[in-house]
């Protein structure tokens, strides 16, 4: 017997087979052609030339700058030298609390300030070494020396108020005016294994003939300060003349900084790369692979490869070729392989005694993300392949199913006919088909009606009702109209026989299977309209035998009412999003569950420019702002996030249920992305784009607890909204011990306000070529003992948008103290600072005049880098300046926001260049050349030129020969409540150097 096969397949399977055959030799020809291979080297050589680029820079960085202090270092050494020689002491007498020590500390504590600044490090140390002794096991000895600290050292201010001292006799602090950290103390404690210290003595001991660069020692690990801030170090001997050890000197490097030099950023930009600076451990041969002692790291992706650990075993690459080694490990975390580069650096010269020691730099990617690129052109290849089939698929049974569509057709009509109707069938031009045709429609009519009573009666109800019977054993279901009516409403149906089939399709309308009908008894159903909106069922049931009755209700009134009371009590009128009350129930109902929350993290955000938005178009189109912010959080939410408005233009949002901190910066990331390419309209044409400030606390690293979540990542928030708003900020428990107190300290400004708790003391400013008082710059002082310095009081007014009222009480007391000392003040010039952004009320300017005018020409408004300037604040104060015939000043020119820019839009009279161009100026060649660069530039320009922070009679001559208009700092005079006139020595001094000068332009 002939197996039975359509006209369908017999034309289908061939063509398959054909299409089949096409495909696999396309993906034969692209995957063994070493296409993939090629793109996964193209990845490994940018990985290497990218770390190749940052080692050259690190490299340069610490060879060149931080560890380059010789000139220093030979001053010190004659210092100590001359220091023993004139007291006819030893190295011996160098112990801690004599007096000996605290006056060399003294002399020298200058040049390792200079030396902190000028090689940008975050700290600088000396250790005496006293009596000599030999540590063994565990035991320690006290020496005496100094160690700075300065956490920032790319910002430097005109005094010394950004450094803390960690080691140094009490007097040698308060000589240098320079804070004692919490965790100071008089002397260094050394052990034996103090390495910073030990290693580059007994270097140049074991080889007197060594100079003191190859003796010096990178060291890491280090804890100096004891308080747990972790630095690498380096330390080269002090040598005196007779080739004694005097101690030690070097600097050290904060972590933080380091990781800020390793931008993680450039490896990938999508930051899911890592550098980490180790040390290799070259013991173990290379078929046990590399081991590498970590130094740091940079990158979050970091600990979500390697967690905690500080000792981690590559195996290298041998595959790889090029400079440097790729090598590889795994990331239990990651569940991956991890790949890095591998590059060293030569800190030590070939014959240094600690050249053994090889450093070395490497950047870490996923293999996700190294290879992300071939992987995902295999999988687009692969899908390429996939489509291909599935549309010649598509087309071979089309062309399969033609000559059978219309047998097919003629039979689907018989099937899905209505038996309680007469059918009509079609001819198809087929005469024994056509005759079958009739045949059917002629048996159909005897078939014409079935009517039933229950319509009737369900149609005289005036609620929308609809009932059905089923009669398994017949195939048949009967369904009234109102069942239809209350499926679909807009259409008008009538009472209609149906199939089991055409039936239980009725029924996945409303999401149920017709086996499950006779058990449901009562079921409330939600059904979601195409055009948007709900309707509910009400479904009851009874079964009988074969038979099930079963009726069907819309009730969709009832649940609207039910859901509108729920919606009211938990959500937010203004957004839609959930209410403070709802998201505390609905994230402790969470926490109450804390396997399931796994990384979790908690996102404060607020919204920017609301303010100006309210101020400037009104609070209808402030409520805009805050609903458009609200829908971007909506659009972005997915299952695991918990949206909510708290007050005000303040959101939060639970990110919960995650397996990595990853996951979850991708979500925080593309939220932040959506508010700020989300542009909303405003009434006047133009349009504003959403920007917010983002504090995050993540779970459980910062805490377990929701209240404190929420308290972190309010603080997060509030340092990125009062540093650079816009952006996205992690919780950091050393910034909020540091930091905290700026949430607390709204009362001591309020008091500093009201009760104008601030002091003005006059600075001499020195005109060179007369050499007289040109004026004084008026600088504020604070008498407030939680607020010390001015920088603090801007920093908390700015936090709290109380920078006018700084802004007015400054120029009202500083006034008022020209006021107080106008007869010592007759003929000088006031240099005030004023905040660039801001500008005087008219009231408040009418009232200065009205009480200080008289003194208004001899006023010079001191703009300073460090705001930017605000553009119609700018224009107004150069306005009142050519109305008061006052002047104008670019103060800390060289730091700040402003450059040449600035200055060309500005044409202050007077630049003040910044004390940190000016430190220095007469030993760094680099520092004078573009110092005089500056001269010319502005001379060229008529604007005149004053150097701050001069503190030398050194650096005062160079300013001179350069071509110095005037000058100020504490070599001629600190400031003073009462305005004091220079030191004589200093204007002596002053007086010399100009006749030099003019004395050699003569010739």
């Amino acid at each position: 017997m002939l197996k039975k096969r359509s006209v369908f397949n017999r034309i289908l399977i061939p063509l398959i087979i054909v299409q089949i055959f096409q495909i696999s030799l396309f993906g034969m020809l692209v995957f063994s052609g070493g296409v993939i291979t090629k793109l996964d080297r193209n990845a490994e050589e940018i990985l290497n030339e990218r770390v190749i680029n940052r080692k050259n820079y690190l490299e340069n960085e610490m060879i060149q700058r931080w560890s380059n202090f010789s000139i220093y270092q030979t001053k010190i050494e004659e210092e100590i030298e001359q220091q023993l020689s004139e007291t006819g002491m030893t190295v011996a007498d160098l112990v801690p609390g004599a007096a000996i020590t605290s006056d060399i500390l003294k002399k020298i504590g200058p040049d390792l300030i200079a030396l902190m600044r000028r090689n940008t490090v975050t700290g600088v140390f000396l250790v005496f070494e006293g009596p000599q002794g030999k540590l063994n096991g565990s035991e320690e000895t006290e020496k005496s020396g100094i160690y700075l600290r300065d956490l920032d050292p790319i910002n430097n201010p005109y005094d010394n108020s950004d450094l803390l001292m960690e080691r140094s006799p009490t007097d040698v602090a308060q000589s240098l005016d320079i804070a004692m950290d919490v965790g100071w103390s008089p002397r260094f404690k050394i052990t034996a294994e103090s390495y910073f210290y030990n290693n580059p003595v007994r270097a140049v001991r074991s080889d007197p003939d060594l100079a003191s660069e190859d003796a010096g020692y990178w060291g890491y690990g280090s804890m100096l300060n004891e308080d747990l801030i972790k630095t690498i170090t380096y330390t080269q001997p002090l040598i005196g003349s007779d080739g004694s050890v005097l101690g030690v000197m070097g600097v050290s490097l904060a972590d933080d900084y380091l990781k800020s030099l390793l931008p993680s950023k450039e490896l990938l930009a999508d930051q899911s790369g890592s550098y980490m600076l180790a040390i290799l451990d070259e013991t173990q041969s290379q078929e046990q692979g590399l081991t590498l002692q970590k130094v740091t790291h940079s990158g979050g992706v970091f600990i979500a490869m390697f967690g905690e650990a500080e000792e981690l075993l590559f195996q290298k690459d041998s595959d790889v070729s090029g400079e440097g080694a790729l090598i590889h490990t795994s990331a239990l975390k990651l569940n991956q392989k991890i790949y890095g580069s591998l590059q060293p650096l030569e800190l030590y010269n070939s014959n240094a005694p600690f050249s053994h020691q090889r450093w070395v730099l490497v950047g870490l990617e996923s293999q996700n993300a190294l290879y992300g690129f071939s992987h995902k052109m295999q999988n687009s290849i692969l899908t390429f392949m996939i489509l291909s089939m599935l549309v010649g698929l598509a087309a071979t049974m089309y062309a399969s199913y033609r000559p059978s569509r219309q047998i097919g057709a003629l039979a689907r009509k018989v099937r899905n006919s209505d038996p309680n109707k007469p059918i009509h069938l079609d001819p198809i031009r087929i005469t024994e088909i056509d005759q079958l045709s009739q045949a059917i429609e002629e048996l159909s009519k005897s078939v014409a009606e079935n009517s039933s009573r229950l319509s009737q009666i369900i149609g005289m109800l005036s609620i929308q009702i609809g009932a059905f019977e089923v009669e398994a054993d017949k195939n048949s279901v009967f369904c009234t109209s109102g069942f239809f009516d209350v499926l679909d409403p807009l259409t008008a149906h009538e009472d209609r026989m149906l199939t089991l089939d055409e039936f239980a399709g009725q029924l996945r309308l409303l999401d149920l299977d017709l086996k499950d009908l006779g058990r449901l008894r009562e079921k409330t159903i939600k059904l979601e309209q195409e055009g948007g909106g709900s309707r509910w069922m009400r479904l009851k049931t009874a079964a009988r035998a074969q038979t099930i009755l079963g009726v069907v209700q819309d009730v969709t009134a009832e649940m609207v009412e039910r859901h509108r009371i729920e919606y009211e009590r938990d959500y937010d009128v203004l957004t839609n999003l959930l209410n403070r009350r709802a998201f505390q129930r609905f994230a402790q109902e969470r926490f109450e569950h804390p396997e399931q929350l796994k990384i979790t993290a908690f996102m404060m955000m607020d919204l920017d420019n609301l303010k100006y938005i309210n101020d400037t178009y009104g609070h209808d189109c402030g409520d805009g702002y805050i609903r458009s912010a609200a829908d971007v959080l909506r659009n972005n939410a997915g299952p695991h996030e918990i949206a909510a408005r708290m007050s005000g233009d303040e959101f939060y949002v639970l990110f919960y249920g995650y397996e990595t901190d990853f996951q979850i910066r991708q979500k925080i990331e593309q939220i932040r992305k959506a508010m700020a390419a989300y542009e909303m309209e405003l009434p006047d044409g133009k349009s504003i784009r959403i920007r917010a400030s983002f504090g995050v606390s993540w779970y459980p690293r910062d805490s377990r607890n929701l209240d404190e979540l929420i308290k972190y990542a309010d603080f997060a928030m509030y340092e990125i909204k009062n540093s650079v708003k816009g952006g996205i900020k992690d919780f950091e428990i050393e910034s909020y011990r540091k930091d905290s107190f700026m949430l607390h300290s709204s009362e001591d400004l309020n008091r500093l306000i009201e009760n104008e708790l601030i002091d003005f003391v006059f600075q001499p400013i020195i005109d060179v070529e007369s050499q007289t008082v040109y004026g004084y710059e008026m600088l504020m002082r604070p008498k407030m003992e939680n607020l010390k310095t001015p920088s603090e009081v801007l920093r908390i007014a700015r936090a709290q948008s109380r920078l006018y009222q700084i802004e007015r009480l400054t120029w009202f007391k500083a006034m008022e103290a020209v006021d107080r000392y106008h007869q010592r003040l007759q003929g000088k010039k006031l240099f005030i600072n004023s905040i660039s952004s801001l500008r005087l009320s008219p009231e408040d300017l009418e009232e200065l005049d009205r009480l200080y005018g008289r003194y208004n020409s001899q006023v010079v408004i001191e703009l300073t880098e460090s705001e930017k300037m605000g553009e119609m604040a700018t224009i107004h104060k150069r306005q009142r300046c050519i109305d008061q015939h006052q002047e104008i000043a670019l103060d800390d020119y060289g730091t700040g926001y402003n450059g040449e820019a600035t200055l060309l839009d500005l044409m202050p009279n007077y630049v003040k260049v910044d004390m940190s161009i000016i430190r220095g100026l007469d030993r760094d060649v680099n520092r004078r050349e573009f110092y005089e660069g500056l001269v010319v530039y502005f001379r060229s320009r008529k604007i005149k030129i004053l150097a701050e922070g001069v503190e030398t009679r050194e650096e005062m001559e160079t300013l001179i020969e350069c071509g110095t208009d005037y000058m100020q700092g504490f070599y001629f005079r600190k400031g003073e409540l009462i305005p004091p006139e220079p030191c004589p020595e200093a204007m002596e001094a002053l007086r010399k150097a100009v006749e030099r000068k003019k004395e050699k332009s003569l010739f």
